[in-house]
């Protein structure tokens, strides 16, 4: 005898959290997934809630995309700091650093930054949020520049800049093309600039 189908119902753990709780989370979710375009009824909805619930607990959404970036950029400023404990030398933190990006998806926290940055330029609180994100990606440009300096590379900040470029333009091309994009060759890119301001040729980077 056929079974009645059995309808799917959000996980009760999920429903077992503060709604604050829910709403922060069913907030990142969207904004990771569809932009900062999301509103307050999809967030209401996605965290099982309401939208005076939302609005009760944080106002206009724009304070949930305000605590999207500074995620991201936590996250990302981390990554950076972990780079520098598990490489042991300056020019090896470079190529670890264009390594993992490499390895990173869709929704790593750099793509995630340098996407919502985009969608800020039409955004009314773009001011704010985006010296945010600037100045995070000074902050790379710095870190950068200095690793090239302690590598004894020629032209260290020309360097930073160029591989910066490679990195950047890494994070926007992924939904262009997928998987086995351009992205591919970013470590031998990286490593071609490398050897023309004095490192030597190295084996592909694991």
């Amino acid at each position: 005898m056929k079974q009645p189908a059995k309808t799917i119902q959000p996980l009760s753990y999920e429903r077992d959290k503060p709604a604050k709780q829910r709403i922060l989370e069913a907030s990142d979710r969207l904004f990771r997934l569809y932009g900062i375009r999301a509103g307050v009824q999809a967030i209401a909805q996605e965290s099982h809630s309401n939208s005076d619930t939302v609005l009760k607990y944080f106002g206009h959404p724009q304070r949930l995309i305000g605590i999207f970036v500074e995620s991201l950029i936590e996250i990302a400023e981390k990554a950076l700091r972990e780079t520098d404990t598990v490489y042991p030398d300056p020019e090896t933190r470079l190529r670890g650093w264009i390594w993992m990006e490499m390895q990173e998806d869709d929704f790593s926290a750099p793509t995630l930054l340098s996407r919502t940055a985009a969608e800020l330029q039409q955004h009314p609180i773009r001011d704010k949020l985006l010296v945010g994100i600037e100045k995070y990606w000074r902050a790379e440009r710095f870190w950068a520049t200095e690793l090239c300096t302690a590598a004894g590379f020629r032209e260290p900040r020309e360097l930073a800049d160029k591989l910066l470029l490679l990195v950047h333009g890494t994070r926007n091309e992924r939904k262009a093309f997928g998987y086995d994009g351009p992205r591919g060759r970013l470590s031998l890119a990286a490593d071609d600039l490398m050897v023309a301001h004095g490192a030597t040729r190295k084996p592909p980077f694991t």
